[in-house]
């Protein structure tokens, strides 16, 4: 266990728990993208929950913006992650009306502006600004002590990407004693290798400086108060090398599930809390495996029925799979029905879907190194797609009583 060589000053943190994330597709009609379930039981959120309880991270202000009922009934007063108490808490902060705010945010430097009142109100030294979106384990206590002993005004997570780098990212260029020299969001040619994990540090006095004294039109940290502050303070870059799972793609999404699978990522190692009463999850009955089943490289939620067959997949609580049919390398969520007959594969199910006789979704796996996007079928919560119907790969279906896919569709 971490022991800090210094005093810990006092910390608030913010989780950007965001919109829709529009490249996730159906996954995120209803919920934003950090309410989306991961790894069977857990959702999102969890992660950037879980990382602030165990580094001892006890005033969180979530901020949402997209349809944050779902995250607002998983999250509650944050009792499932010790945050209740003198002292502690968990408080969403939607969108709102105010002197000081006249618009929904338009991203997250400007949603952190309209809630320094909740930053003023606690009074901490330092504020820490991460993502609810990422999969991840880190010990934010490490990146506070490094950003005490540089004197750090600003201090961002880095991790070295290697091949892996994409544009979707921000990326440092850092000196030799840690201090940022260039940031650059979604650069058109790569400064670097060394991607912002979108984990923000700051000294409390400085954030509300450089947000309250922000041009019109600055609403993003990496687009546009980082770059302000280079050669105006001191910035530094912290270097993380553990697992982080980048999930606002489907199929940067898919892989860090199958990571859980692999055992690269570990929730259960992490001490990654979830809520077991949403939805019932801690009242839900053992795996019931029946005599015909058949179960390979999989994780089984509690409550699944499994009479079928289950290869290389993830099932959330409450899954039935009937006798006869097969799902190979999928993810499906809570209370989804496969009956007899069906074939799923490379396929990602919500809620509540019910999956006919004999019908045929998806295809099998590629080489997981290159699963494209377009190789997955989505489908929507209480999706139903009906009797011999076929789903090629690459299909996005919404759910709902009216989201049908019918045999004369084949």
């Amino acid at each position: 266990m971490f022991e800090s060589r210094l005093k810990l000053p006092s910390t608030v943190a913010f989780i950007l728990a965001g919109g829709r994330v529009g490249e996730l597709s159906v996954l995120t009609l209803s919920r934003p993208m950090a309410a989306v379930p991961f790894g069977g039981i857990y959702r999102i959120i969890d992660f950037a929950l879980s990382n602030l309880m165990h580094a001892g991270v006890s005033q969180i202000g979530i901020i949402p913006q997209y349809l944050p009922s779902s995250l607002i009934d998983h999250v509650g007063i944050g009792a499932n992650w010790d945050l209740t108490g003198p002292g502690r808490g968990a408080k969403i902060l939607p969108p709102h009306l105010g002197p000081n705010a006249s618009h929904w945010y338009e991203g997250g430097a400007d949603a952190v502006r309209q809630n320094l009142n909740y930053v003023k109100d606690i009074d901490p030294e330092l504020v820490l600004i991460i993502s609810g979106d990422h999969v991840y384990q880190m010990d934010y206590r490490r990146l506070i002590e490094f950003h005490l002993e540089h004197d750090s005004d600003v201090t961002i997570a880095f991790r070295p990407m290697g091949s892996q780098t994409d544009r979707r990212f921000g990326y440092g260029v850092l000196g030799s004693d840690g201090r940022l020299e260039d940031y650059q969001e979604k650069p058109h040619v790569l400064p670097s290798d060394l991607a912002s994990l979108t984990v923000y540090l700051f000294r409390r006095s400085v954030l509300e400086k450089v947000l309250e004294e922000a041009p019109p039109g600055e609403q993003t940290f990496g687009q546009h108060v980082l770059p302000r502050m280079l050669g105006t303070y001191r910035m530094y870059g912290w270097m993380f090398q553990g697992y982080w799972g980048y999930c606002r793609t489907p199929s940067a999404y898919f892989r860090s599930n199958m990571d859980v699978l692999s055992g690269i990522a570990d929730p259960e190692a992490w001490q990654i809390r979830t809520n077991l009463y949403d939805q019932g999850l801690g009242k839900m009955p053992p795996v019931s495996i029946n005599a015909s089943a058949k179960i390979q490289n999989s994780l089984v939620s509690p409550g699944c029925v499994i009479s079928g067959e289950v290869q290389d997949s993830i099932l959330s609580p409450g899954v039935c799979i009937e006798k006869g049919a097969l799902v190979n390398n999928c993810l499906l969520f809570h209370n989804t029905v496969v009956m007899s007959g069906a074939v799923i594969h490379t396929s990602i199910i919500d809620k509540k879907s019910l999956i006919e006789p004999n019908a045929e979704i998806g295809a099998p796996l590629p080489a997981m190194e290159r699963l494209r996007d377009k190789d997955l079928v989505i489908l929507g919560k209480d999706a139903i797609v009906e009797k011999g119907v076929r789903l090629p790969p690459g299909e996005r279906m919404a759910g709902g009583p009216h989201m049908k896919k019918k045999a004369t569709e084949k």
